[in-house]
Order: C-alpha cells, then structure tokens, then sequence
C-alpha cells in the first residue's frame, strides 16, 4: 500500500513537472510571438527622410521664363512621388518659417513673424513640436544641419553637423575668427552708396578656387589673413578634389549613415542642407557647369513696380537695395555672376541630395522610407528688380516640395492644388501614425494645417478638408528698414489659390495677379473695377486665415467693468458708448499676460479716449505717450479708428490704423492686468467702441 502511494506519488510529481515545463515552453512561446508582433508593428510603420534646403526658390522643377539648372537628384525623387508644384511658405524668412512649420502653427497664431527665437514665444514653447511628437508616436529622430533657426541642440536624439553657411574669409582679428565677413575681392561692391546696406557679407560669391587674401591694415588693427576658415579653425583648400567638406557634404554622409544603422523601430531623419543661403560660395566645379554666356536673366518689365502697393513695393527695401547694388556695376556683369553663383549652389545641393538617395537606395529600409524634399521659402534671382527672399511675389513664397515612397501613390505625378509648409505636421502624423492633436494635454492649441495625404494618393482629385488658398505672412520690418516697424505684429498678407494671388499691405494697400494670364506678376489687377468681386471673396478668405479662432470677443457690457460715477455706458447697435464729463473707465473682467488686442474707436479728438493696461496694482498707459494730444497723426478725429495693442515680455507696441504710434521697450517685464478704455472726460465726450477683441500671446 505505501509503495503503491510512492509510486502514485512519483508520477503525480513527474505529471507536474511535465505540466510546468510545457506551461514555460508555452509562455516563452507566446512572449516570442508577441515580441515578434510588437516589432513587426513597430516596423510597419515608415521611416522618413526629410530634406529640406535654404532659400531654394522653384528652379528644380525647371519653370518657364527662368535659368535652366540640371538637377538630376531631385529629378529623380520627383519620378518616384508627387511633385507640389504650388507650394509656398507660411512666411518668406527662415526663422520664422522654420518655427511654423516644426509646430503647425501659423505666424499669426504665434505672432512670431521675424527673427525672434521661438524657444521665448509663449505659444511655441508650450506646443509639442513635429520632433516630440515622433518620438512619443515610437520613433528614432535624428537631426543635421539647419533644420530650425538657431541652435538645434536637444531638438535630437542625434544631432550631426552644424548647418555652417561658411567658409568664410578671416582678416586675422580674434572677434571675426568664426566668419561673417565679406570676401576682400568683392569690397568695391560695399563702398560708396551701398556702405550702409546690412549683412556685408552675405552680398559677397564666387567659387572656393578665389581664396581670400585679407591685406594687413596696421592703422585699423587688422593683421590680414590668407586662407579660408570654418568655425574658427582653418579650412584647407588645395583644390575641388583636395580640400576640407563643406557642411552640406558632411551633413549628407552623416545622413547616409544613419539610414543605414540597424534600427530597432522606425526613424526620422532630417537633414537641412544650408545651400543656397548666401554668401554664395561652391566649388569652381559648379561654376564650369554654367557658362556666362549661357546664363539669361530673368524678364523683368521697366513698369512693372508702377502699380504695386506702396508698402510692398518700397524701393528702401532690402530685396531692391541688393539687386540695385549689383545693377549699378554695369561694366561688370555682376547680376549675372551672381546668378551663376545661385545656380552653382542649386547644382552642388543637388548633388547632396543625390548622397542622401544613394545611401537610401543602397539601404535594407529603401522600400519602407518615404522622402519629402522641400525648401524654407523662396527666392528672388532678379524679377521685379528684387534679389532676396522677403516679399510676398511668387519668387519669394514658392518653393519645391515632392513627396515620394508613400505606399500606394502614383509615380512621377503633379499636383497644382496650393499647399504650404504649415501642412507638413499634420502630414507626418497622418503617414507616421502620429497624434493628430499634440497639444490636447498642454495649451490647447490644434494643428492648423492639413495634411496632403489625400493629394499623395490622389494628385488630381483627392479631396481634403484645408482651405483653397494658402496665406503668407510677411512682416513689415526690414533689414534696411530697422525703425519701422509695422507688420512686426501687424503684417502684410498675401493668399495664393490655383489661378490668383491677392495681397493685403498693412497700411491696407492691395495688389490682385491673375497667374492664368500674367504668371510673373506684372499687372496689378486691385484697383480694375471688373474684378471687384475677386477681390472681394480673396480678401474674406484672406481674413479668417489671418484672424483664426483664437480671438475673445469683447464687444458686450457684460465683457467690462465700469469705473467712475456719472457716465452714461450703453450699448446701441453693437456699439459701446461712453458719455462723461468726469474722467470713467471700462476695464476687462478678465487680466491678461501677454497678449494683442485689437477694437475700432471713434471719439471726438485724439484726447477723449485712452487705452491703459493695469499691470501689477498700477496703470501703465500702452505706451505713455498715447495721453498725450497729437503725439500720433494716424488718428482721425470723427471717425472710426483701428487699434491694435501687443504687449510681450518687455516690448508694448501699439498700431492705429495699421500705422505703428508707438514701440518701446519697458523697465520689468509685464504682469498679468487688465485692458481699460478711459474716458478722460472735461467737456463734451462721446466715445464710441466696436469690435473689440483680445487674445492671449
């Protein structure tokens, strides 16, 4: 009996241990498996490389009317996908573009239209950027070159190679030892009336060939210097085929590794090469490839800036200053060498890009990695007389865009629907698997582009929910402008759709182009009766892209607060009206930090309304000078007057009637207050107020 028990007992515990042993091998069975499925997830979803070049205007996709620049590379990529063909930037300055297209936010959203750092702007610095939203989606995000404007560090998992414009020239000094100087050949350029024009050295161009010799100068303490240099250190030139890598070339091999790491989950790569960003410098190579008697300028027509709005068309600007600057050496040729340079620059970016694709084909991931290839905004090389980005014409607002290796999208197709840079994050959540609303969790703020996915797979008839035009805001401070100042918050706009474009100045300026028949933008058709009705409907769009959703009305009663006794407040047909002879206020029941503020006025003199900002316990008037009679002419008595108001960190500044009255810069930084509108009273007093409306910064 006990034997029996031990030998039931024995195999009742070799049953167990069978059961425990098949239980584990199930288990290690299952964990493969789903680790298995998790990479296979993982894996699923597409690498991306994104290429994008600066201040590259439309020549790689070879437009009529303009210079012919081989571009095989990008040739190629745009036979693998869909080429956009009328796509343009939200604002045709790097900083700010870059800013807006990293976020998906508009510049008038951010107000960040200049070059102001976006890590200080309060709406950017509290929205997930296209980066950390790849990365909380499962991505490895690697970063080279100017991908943002500034210092990309901590942007990246991995950061390769600084976007350098250089090399540069050195005349020897320990303050110029990391460049921005012009090139000694070209000094004549910098002399007489052009002496004060901005940014020296970027006007500067020529192949790596014409090494900079900087003559010693003793009475100026400057010892002279001959060699190139690149980021304080000498940058070696024997020749094109011995000599140091130029950071576009570095920032296309790191590319080219990266691609092809092992990787563990999905990737995106960007990769900013800084050609063609002036100074226009590129190896003789490039230059050989486009002989000067080949080169024809652009068409330009000698009237063509007889019609322009006056505030676009302002001949102080920088754009004119450097074109004009290169014009007036007519025994020179200049305007066409320097085109030779950009050309030379366009080619030799080309060819960076054809690194990055080599690399890609070359790769275990080719056919699991889509490729978007754009630039930060455009490019005058010489139409309307202008030379630079930083306006609101097609040259400047158009740039590339192809997106290639989208699974089951055409090949070698166009699109001609208007896009913009602002579409590029809702169209990475879109292929990447991303979240579509990043900023649920912080400031609230939604994507406020589209995502052209529809146009990938359809380039002809896909349908999407963005708008028929695409908006660009320009600011109206210039490099040769520096003290005027509208358009830094208030600026000049401009909406692009299939066959029109229509621009709205700050001052309220308009210019109106029908690009079916006059695709260089020479007529401006604004001021024609017979297309009243065009314009009309361009503007309306005009303004809700402008304005967006972002706005608190504060056109009601129930909106303020009322001060002071014996006044007479009411509301009649959608107006406020004030009337006192004692001084009373309205102040907002809601304190603000920074933010704008906007209303139409109308009082009897410049005296009979105030606009103050209560800021930590006391009245600050937005600026002080606004107290004072006759200190702004933009006011018209009697009659409905506009006001804008920005208040942000330590800067007020203040617009009536699209004219700026007053930008100044205060002691301590702002603190959350109240807006009031004063009636000084003493006499006669009939204050009106209409539209009014804030929105925090």
């Amino acid at each position: 009996m006990a034997e029996d028990y031990l030998v039931l007992k024995g195999c009742l515990r070799e049953c167990w241990l069978e059961s425990i042993i098949a239980m584990q091998t199930f288990l290690r069975s299952l964990l493969v498996l789903l680790c298995c499925s998790v990479g296979l997830a993982s894996q699923s979803k597409p690498n991306v490389v994104f290429i994008i070049v600066d201040d590259l205007n439309d020549l790689p996709f070879h437009p009529e009317g303009k210079p012919n620049v081989a571009t095989p590379n990008i040739d190629r990529l745009a036979k693998r996908g869909v080429r956009f063909t009328n796509a343009h930037t939200n604002d045709p300055l790097c900083a700010p573009s870059r800013a807006s297209m990293n976020f998906g936010l508009y510049p008038q959203t951010t107000s960040l239209y200049w070059f102001e750092d976006w890590r200080d702007n309060g709406i950017y610095k509290e929205s997930v950027s296209l980066q950390d939203n790849l990365r909380a989606g499962g991505y490895s995000v690697y970063g080279t070159g100017k991908i943002y404007h500034g210092n990309q560090e901590g942007l990246f998992d991995e950061y390769g190679h600084v976007g350098n414009i250089g090399p540069w020239p050195w005349d020897g000094r320990k303050e110029t030892l990391r460049g921005f100087l012009p090139h000694p050949y070209q000094q004549f350029l910098l002399e007489g009336e052009d002496a004060d024009i901005d940014y020296q050295w970027e006007h500067v161009f020529g192949p790596l060939s014409a090494i900079p010799d900087w003559p010693a100068d003793e009475v100026n303490g400057i010892p002279g210097y001959k060699g190139w240099m690149y980021g304080g250190k000498p940058w070696r030139y024997v020749n094109d085929q011995d000599r140091d890598l130029m950071a576009d070339e570095r920032g296309a091999q790191w590319s080219g590794e990266i691609i092809n790491r092992d990787h563990s989950k999905p990737f995106a790569l960007f990769a900013g090469l800084i050609r063609a960003h002036t100074p226009l410098y590129a190896p003789q190579e490039y230059f050989d490839r486009f002989p000067l008697d080949s080169i024809e300028l652009p068409k330009v027509d000698p009237n063509d800036l007889d019609d322009v709005a006056d505030a676009l068309g302002n001949e102080e600007l920088y754009g004119f200053r450097r074109y004009k600057m290169l014009a007036r050496h007519e025994d020179k040729d200049l305007l066409r060498k320097w085109l030779q340079a950009y050309m030379a620059c366009v080619s030799f970016v080309d060819d960076q890009v054809g690194t990055i694709l080599d690399a890609l084909d070359a790769s275990p991931v080719r056919d699991n990695t889509i490729v978007i290839f754009t630039s930060d905004h455009g490019f005058h090389v010489g139409e309307k007389n202008f030379l630079y980005k930083g306006s609101l014409w097609d040259p400047s607002t158009r740039i590339p865009l192809i997106v290639a290796g989208v699974s089951g999208a055409p090949e070698g197709a166009v699109c001609d629907q208007p896009v913009s840079l602002v579409d590029i994050y809702p169209t990475f959540n879109e292929l990447c698997g991303l979240a579509k609303t990043p900023n649920a969790d912080g400031n609230g703020y939604e994507l406020e582009g589209h995502s052209i996915v529809p146009f990938i797979k359809d380039p002809e008839d896909g349908v999407w929910a963005g708008p028929d035009v695409v908006i660009t805001a320009l600011p109206g401070k210039d490099h040769m402008l520096h003290k005027i100042y509208e358009g830094s918050l208030y600026p000049h706009f401009s909406v692009r759709g299939k066959r029109w474009r229509y621009s709205l100045a700050s001052d309220g300026g308009e210019e109106l182009y029908d690009h079916d028949a006059d695709p260089l933008e020479w007529r401006n058709l604004a001021n024609h009766p017979e297309y009243t009705s065009v314009k009309a409907d361009l503007k309306e769009k005009l303004v809700g892209l402008r304005d967006g959703e972002k706005w608190q009305s504060l056109d009601r009663l129930n909106s303020w607060q009322k001060e002071g006794e014996g006044a007479s407040v009411k509301r009649v047909n959608g107006e406020i009206r004030i009337s006192s002879r004692r001084e009373v206020s309205l102040s907002s029941n809601d304190s603000y930090g920074d933010f704008e503020f906007e209303a139409e006025l109308k009082a009897p003199s410049a005296s009979a309304v105030k606009i103050e900002y209560r800021s930590a316990g006391d009245f600050v008037t937005v600026p002080k000078s606004l107290s004072k009679e006759g200190e702004y002419s933009a006011f018209q008595e009697g009659e409905w007057n506009r006001y804008r108001i920005r208040v942000h960190g330590y800067r007020h500044q203040v617009w009536i009637n699209n004219r700026v009255v007053s930008d100044t810069i205060i002691e301590d930084e702002s603190q959350p207050g109240v807006i009031s509108i004063v009636d000084p009273g003493g006499g006669e007093s009939d204050v009106r107020i209409r539209g009014a409306r804030v929105r925090s910064l």
